[in-house]
């Protein structure tokens, strides 16, 4: 299973996050504040304090554990039966410290009546528990909401793309028809290929294939460009196995030879480099910036701000795109986290 489709059946897996554990430990200090300093208080107000913040807190912190401990088999159950499961290791947990707390005579001087004791502590558990239940149905809802309005707009996205590497595409394979038969043949194949992508709209794709892809296009443009394209792969033996939005490297790649070749009436070499380490993906796409004002394409901005605002609605923010143009060089560099692979499939 996913990590994705793992994240959406766990109804409570805000709790294993960082701000749902922080919420946890606030609630628990703040009621352990009411409690002790609640007008029938008896004994020190700030030894009451700490004994009932220590309390609490090994209640929640404990319950949360052993939840996250058995996180996958919870995410294959039912919505309610996690908040069923919840509840009751949250009230199994209070009976255990209760009864541990009732045998240390120095942390609670006044239990006399240990059932009482007990019942009190399930009862304001029970509450803290019931509150916990409507954020959590209010969290999964605001965001089962944000990914479908990621998921629309990643579409909107995804389809200003298509059209264009497709035209170009279509006007090449045209062309071909009338000079070559047997290229046009291949173009139209390869051009196939790439609709068949373009259809992908959202999906992942494994990164080997993106590459293929990719030199797909170079082929297409190379019988467009001829002898003035030249790509240079710069890749590594073994490719990761992992997997990308689909149409990653390819308008990385389309975006270099709209502003570095065909504005350039001289051979132009585009620098493709991939490197892997054991956290990421990193690919280099770098290109000449030709001098010649009369010929040179302008709006390299829009199309790489619409690829980076796809790989933020993929990985969450969690990839990097950032652009150099230096000493006549146009540089892209894009950062993969390969730990987000799976949420893709």
């Amino acid at each position: 299973m996913s990590k994705q489709a793992y994240a959406d059946d766990l109804l409570i897996a805000a709790l294993f996050k960082e701000r749902g554990v922080l919420a946890l430990l606030v609630v628990a200090q703040v009621l352990a504040t009411l409690l002790a300093f609640a007008p029938n208080s008896y004994g020190d107000i700030w030894q009451r304090l700490a004994t009932i913040s220590l309390f609490l807190h090994l209640i929640f912190l404990s319950s949360v554990s052993f939840l996250y401990l058995i996180n996958k088999p919870l995410a294959g159950t039912s919505e309610r039966n996690q908040l069923l499961i919840m509840m009751l290791t949250l009230l199994v947990t209070t009976v255990i410290y209760s009864g541990l707390f009732i045998t240390i005579p120095s942390l609670f001087d006044a239990v006399d009546e240990p059932f009482e004791f007990v019942l009190k502590n399930l009862l304001m558990i029970l509450l803290v528990a019931a509150l916990f239940i409507q954020f959590l149905l209010l969290h999964h809802e605001k965001e089962l909401q944000t990914k479908a309005l990621a998921s629309a707009e990643l579409d909107a996205l995804q389809a200003r793309i298509r059209p264009h590497f497709l035209f170009n595409s279509l006007n090449t394979a045209a062309e071909l028809t009338h000079i070559d038969a047997k290229a046009a043949e291949q173009a139209i194949l390869a051009l196939a290929a790439l609709s068949q992508a373009a259809m992908k709209s959202g999906k992942a794709i494994l990164l080997s294939d993106e590459i293929n892809l990719s030199k797909q296009y170079v082929a297409l443009e190379k019988w467009r460009y001829g002898e003035r394209l030249k790509i240079d792969w710069q890749l590594p033996d073994d490719l990761p196995v992992m997997t990308v939005p689909c149409l990653t490297l390819q308008p990385l790649i389309e975006n270099a030879v709209c502003h570095g070749v065909e504005p350039n009436l001289a051979v132009t070499t585009v620098n493709v480099e991939l490197f892997v380490s054991n956290k990421t993906v990193t690919v280099l796409v770098t290109n000449p910036i030709t001098a010649n004002t009369q010929t040179q394409r302008f709006g390299n901005g829009m199309a790489l701000a619409n690829i980076n605002r796809r790989l933020a609605l993929f990985y969450q923010a969690k990839a990097g795109l950032t652009v150099i143009e230096k000493e006549g060089i146009f540089r892209v560099k894009l950062v993969l986290p390969r730990e987000m692979s799976a949420e893709l499939t």
